[in-house]
C-alpha cells in the first residue's frame, strides 16, 4: 500500500487544471520574477481579478542573465516533472523551448555513465537541455502576456500586516502595496523572517546542510545540429571519484552550443581553465571531448553553493494570513540533483489546489504548507541521504544512516544493468514519484538480490 505522503505527491503532479472558481479577492501580489514566481503569479491569475509582479530586475523578453539570479549560468536541464507542469500552466511551452532551439534528451541520445559503467536506457524519459536565461525568457514572454498580470520593478522591504493577515508589501520606495493575497517567491535570500520578526511574528525555523559544492561552467560553439550524443552525465560513488576527474555532465543547448559544467566538493574546484576543463573531459566518453573542441564563446562561470536548506511554516504555532512561499524562498537543495525548477513548479501546483479549495483566506494558509511540506521533504530525501555521507559535511553517523546509504549504494549500482529499477529509480529523481516507492518490498527485494548475485559473481572471480 503507499503512503499517504506518496498519494498527495501523486495528486500534486496531475497534469490537470481545476477548474476556475470565482475570484477570491482583488489582488494577489508575487513578490520575485523567478521561475517560481511566474508560475505562482499564473496560478494566481485563476483565483484574484489582478495579480502585480514585484521584481527589482528588468523583465525585458531577451535571454539574458539576471542580476538577482548568481546560478543563471550553470547548466539547468527541465527535469520531466518540471516540464510537464509548466506545459499544464502554460499551454505549449515544451513546444515553444524546443522551437526556440532547445535541446532534447531522450533515451536514444542519452549516455549516463555511473563509476565509469554506461548505464541502461530508461524508456519514457525526456528532458528539455537549455540555458537558464532562454527558459526563463520564454516563460517571462509567456507570463507577461497574462491580462491579468503586471509589473512593478521594485523590490520588496517588508510586510504590511494587519490584524491577523498581510494586507499588503512596503516597497524600497516607501509605496505601500495592498494585496488580498502575498507569494514570496524571492529565493534562497528571502527576507520573510526578518520580515515577520519585525513585525512581532516568529520567524520560521531555518534548517541548513552543509554542501560546500562548486561548479564550473562553459559554453561551447556546436558544430553538430543533431549531435548523435546531446546528453551526457558522469558520476562516481561518494568518495570513488579517479583523481583527476569531477562530476560532469553536458547539455546541447540553443544557440548551436554546448554547456559543459563540472563539479566539486570543498577545495575541489575543477576545470576553472579551459585547457583543465579539456583535460578532464579528454578522459571521459564521448560526446565530452567533442563538446570541448569548439570555441569557447564566454568566459568560465564559477559558482558555489554553501548548503542546502528550508524553512519550517508548520513549526510557527503562529503565521499571518494571506501569506504563501514557494520555490528556494521555501527550500533549496544540492544543485547537482537538477530538482530546484521541477520543486518550483510543484509548489506551483500545491498553490493551485490550496486556492482551487477556495479557502478562508482570513485563516493562515497551512493546507497549503502541508501540501508543499510532501514536495519539499521529497526532494530533502532524495539529496539528503548522499549528502550527508559526504566527508567533509560531518554529519553524525548513526544506524539508520549507515543503513539508507547501504540502501542507496545498493540501488544505485543496481540501476546500471537493471532497467526496471532504473525506471523507478529515474521516476523519484526526475519528481514523478515519491521517494517511499524505492522502499516497496518488491524494489527492496530485487536490489538486494542483484546486490547478492554481484557479490557471489565478484567472490567466484576473484578465488
Amino acid at each position: 500500500m503507499r503512503s499517504r505522503q506518496s498519494r498527495i505527491f501523486d495528486r500534486l503532479g496531475t497534469t490537470t487544471r481545476p477548474p476556475r472558481s470565482g475570484p477570491l479577492g482583488a489582488r494577489a501580489v508575487v513578490l520575485g520574477g523567478s521561475i517560481a514566481g511566474l508560475l505562482a503569479a499564473r496560478v494566481s491569475s485563476d483565483h484574484f481579478d489582478a495579480v502585480v509582479l514585484v521584481e527589482p530586475d528588468s523583465l525585458v523578453d531577451d535571454a539574458s542573465p539576471r542580476h538577482g539570479v548568481p546560478q543563471a549560468h550553470q547548466v539547468h536541464t527541465l527535469l520531466p516533472a518540471g516540464r510537464v507542469q509548466l506545459d499544464r500552466w502554460y499551454d505549449g511551452f515544451t513546444d515553444e523551448l524546443l522551437a526556440g532551439g532547445a535541446g532534447w534528451a531522450t533515451p536514444r541520445n542519452s549516455r549516463v555513465y555511473y563509476d565509469g559503467r554506461l548505464k541502461v536506457a530508461v524508456p519514457g524519459t525526456g528532458m528539455v537541455m537549455g540555458t537558464r536565461p532562454f527558459l526563463e525568457a520564454v516563460l517571462r514572454r509567456r507570463a507577461l502576456a497574462l491580462p491579468n498580470l503586471t509589473v512593478v520593478r521594485s523590490r520588496a522591504v517588508g510586510l504590511d500586516i494587519a490584524g491577523q493577515g498581510v494586507a499588503g508589501v512596503i516597497l524600497e520606495s516607501g509605496d505601500r502595496l495592498t494585496a488580498d493575497f502575498v507569494v514570496d517567491a524571492t529565493g534562497r535570500s528571502s527576507r520573510l523572517g526578518h520580515w515577520l520578526e519585525q513585525a512581532g511574528w516568529p520567524a520560521p525555523p531555518l534548517e541548513r546542510m552543509r554542501v560546500d559544492i562548486n561548479y564550473t561552467t562553459a559554453l561551447f560553439h556546436r558544430d553538430e545540429a543533431d549531435p548523435e550524443v546531446a546528453f551526457a552525465f558522469a558520476s562516481w560513488g561518494i568518495g570513488r571519484t579517479p583523481p583527476g576527474l569531477a562530476p560532469s555532465v553536458i547539455d546541447a543547448v540553443e544557440g548551436s552550443r554546448w554547456i559543459v559544467m563540472m563539479g566539486g566538493y570543498g577545495s575541489d574546484k575543477p576545470g576553472r581553465t579551459p585547457e583543465s576543463l579539456r583535460t578532464i573531459c579528454d578522459r571521459l566518453p564521448q560526446p565530452f571531448p567533442r563538446a570541448t573542441r569548439g570555441e569557447l564563446l564566454e568566459p568560465i562561470a564559477g559558482y558555489r553553493q554553501a548548503d542546502s536548506r528550508r524553512r519550517d511554516f508548520r513549526a510557527v504555532t503562529r503565521f499571518p494570513a494571506r501569506l504563501a512561499v514557494v520555490g528556494d524562498a521555501a527550500a533549496s537543495f544540492n544543485p547537482i540533483y537538477g530538482q530546484g525548477m521541477s520543486s518550483a513548479a510543484l509548489h506551483a501546483s500545491c498553490l493551485s489546489e490550496y486556492l482551487s479549495s477556495e479557502p478562508d483566506l482570513d485563516r493562515p494558509a497551512r493546507a497549503f504548507f502541508d501540501l508543499q511540506r510532501v514536495i519539499v521533504d521529497a526532494a530533502w530525501q532524495t539529496s539528503a541521504v548522499p549528502d550527508l555521507a559526504l566527508p567533509h559535511v560531518g554529519a553524525p553517523r548513526t544506524a539508520v544512516s549507515r543503513a539508507a546509504e547501504a540502501y542507496a549504494n545498493m540501488l544505485i549500482d543496481a540501476t546500471v544493468t537493471d532497467v526496471e529499477l532504473a525506471r523507478r529509480f529515474a521516476d523519484v529523481t526526475f519528481m514523478r514519484a515519491h521517494p517511499s516507492t524505492l522502499l516497496h518490498p518488491a524494489v527492496v527485494a530485487r536490489t538486494v538480490a542483484l546486490a547478492v548475485s554481484r557479490g557471489l559473481r565478484r567472490s567466484v572471480a576473484t578465488r
